[in-house]
């Protein structure tokens, strides 16, 4: 994939941290499109290019500063990447793993129109994937090779780094830093199909185990819940409904009677007691 810059080390773990800074000090540097101030660090022998900190005056409580004297302040990325670098030692180097890896992810707001509204969201443009494995004794500094690698990425693929829109505080472009990140294939291309059925249905309910389920409810299927209970399983007076809701027949066949014949019969029944049978004859 053209968009991830995988860069993969073989580092001591005393060294890792320092290495991860300055990998994540110069993936900034050449992806920050603000007005910056270059400066350089010397870490493991390696120049590093680094955005400068921004410098204020010290107030006048600042112990050991003069009053107006200029102190350094720590830039919002350069707080992050300390974080993410306590973070890596933490979960990798202290807990002795065999290796880890870290990702910055550079994404740009996009709006998306739907049918109600305009919703906006992070479409991933680039990525810069650290492999690190952990070795006893390194037989040489992989710092320079990989700052190296960095700067001829970002320059080969300068042409895809989307325009700065808005202000510094409130722009279209964003950043995220990972710790065992996905695989890429998850940021650029995103499975969609699996996700819109568990949108357009609900879950089903938790079968309980302790009841049983048919192959039809099983499978979702618009079939009968009750099977038919077959013959020899059937009591000798049990009856079932025929085709015809009017009309009830016994297991033996003998007698088929529907339910207006049955009540003539009743009113016959009741006619010939009150003494009617004389006049239903005539």
């Amino acid at each position: 994939m053209d968009a991830v810059n995988h860069i993969k080390l073989r580092v001591e773990r005393s060294t890792a941290p320092a290495v991860l800074r300055a990998l994540l000090s110069s993936i900034f540097f050449q992806r920050t499109l603000d007005a910056i101030e270059p400066a350089t660090l010397d870490i493991l022998d390696t120049h590093v290019a680094v955005s400068s900190t921004t410098l204020t005056s010290a107030p006048a409580s600042a112990v050991g500063k003069a009053a107006g004297a200029p102190m350094p302040v720590e830039t919002g990325i350069q707080r992050e990447i300390s974080a993410k670098v306590i973070e890596f030692t933490r979960t990798f180097v202290d807990t002795r793993q065999d290796g880890g890896e870290i990702a910055v992810v550079f994404m740009q707001r996009k709006n998306r129109k739907g049918w109600f509204a305009v919703t906006e969201a992070l479409v991933p443009w680039e990525e810069h994937l650290i492999t690190f494995t952990f070795v006893t004794r390194a037989t040489q500094n992989p710092l320079p090779g990989a700052i190296l690698q960095v700067l001829t990425f970002c320059a080969k693929h300068k042409a895809s780094v989307p325009p700065l829109l808005g202000t510094p505080d409130q722009n279209n472009l964003s950043h995220e830093i990972i710790l065992s990140p996905p695989p890429p294939a998850e940021f650029f291309n995103p499975p969609t199909s699996p996700r819109a059925a568990e949108r357009l249905y609900s879950p089903r309910p938790a079968q309980d185990p302790t009841t049983t389920t048919t192959t039809a409810t099983a499978r979702g299927d618009l079939a009968p819940v009750f099977a038919p209970v077959p013959l020899s399983a059937r009591s000798p007076g049990y009856e079932r409904l025929s085709n015809s809701p009017m009309t009830a027949i016994s297991d033996a066949g003998t007698s088929a009677m529907g339910y207006l014949g049955q009540a003539k019969d009743g009113l016959l029944a009741v006619g010939a007691k009150a003494g009617w049978r004389a006049r239903s004859g005539q």
